[in-house]
């Protein structure tokens, strides 16, 4: 259990710096050396491949979003009658849109000047796809997680939510909408944001559902 928690606290840590550090970065308008980098290693990416990242970047729309949070509702208050995590899930991932909205707002980032391959109309920092699709996606994985008693169930299913989440943030720079620097920020802002209600959902729990 110590050695989880390190870990839980190490990737905090790691969360809260990036935060830190590209919220100051696009705040003074300062070039990320990472983004030339990134941006140039996806630039290889085949034409072949755009419908497939296409396909990849619904997974992070608003519509879909709200069209997976609702099945995830429905088989935690019918199924398994888990009423804390529909809460949880509801919440979190509700509140956590506004607040990523909010935070396009507040700093204006312009999109890449680049052709972008899908439609956009919000500003660019952080990634709404990466921020909102780190909370869904991690909070399904964590309450699917919850429920097995395989340790090798729970390795795939914290596998396939890493994959999804990786290939949703690789198809926004891949499809010109974003900087690698939005993505990073937007998984951080997302796993910060995350974690926060995890440790609330843990907290009720054990001092009032936990005989």
């Amino acid at each position: 259990m110590k050695v989880k928690n390190k870990w839980n606290v190490s990737f905090i840590v790691i969360a809260v710096l990036t935060v830190i550090f590209t919220t100051l970065k696009v705040a003074i308008h300062s070039p990320f050396w990472i983004d030339k980098i990134v941006t140039a290693w996806f630039s290889h990416v085949p034409d072949s491949a755009i419908p497939f990242f296409k396909t990849i970047t619904r997974m992070g729309n608003k519509k879909e979003i709200g069209g997976i949070a609702l099945l995830m509702l429905a088989w935690l208050l019918l199924k398994k009658r888990n009423y804390l995590g529909a809460a949880l899930v509801a919440l979190a991932t509700g509140i956590g849109n506004e607040i990523s909205k909010w935070i396009k707002d507040l700093f204006e980032r312009p999109r890449p000047d680049l052709e972008h391959l899908v439609i956009v109309k919000s500003y660019s920092f952080p990634s709404g796809h990466a921020m909102v699709g780190m909370i869904i996606y991690f909070l399904i994985a964590y309450l699917i997680i919850e429920e097995m008693k395989s340790i090798t169930g729970k390795i795939i299913v914290g596998l396939l939510a890493g994959i999804l989440l990786l290939l949703i943030g690789a198809s926004r720079i891949i499809l010109h909408v974003h900087y690698p620097s939005d993505v990073f920020g937007g998984y951080a802002f997302g796993f910060i944001w995350v974690s926060l209600w995890i440790w609330l959902y843990q907290f009720i729990k054990s001092k009032w559902l936990v005989k």
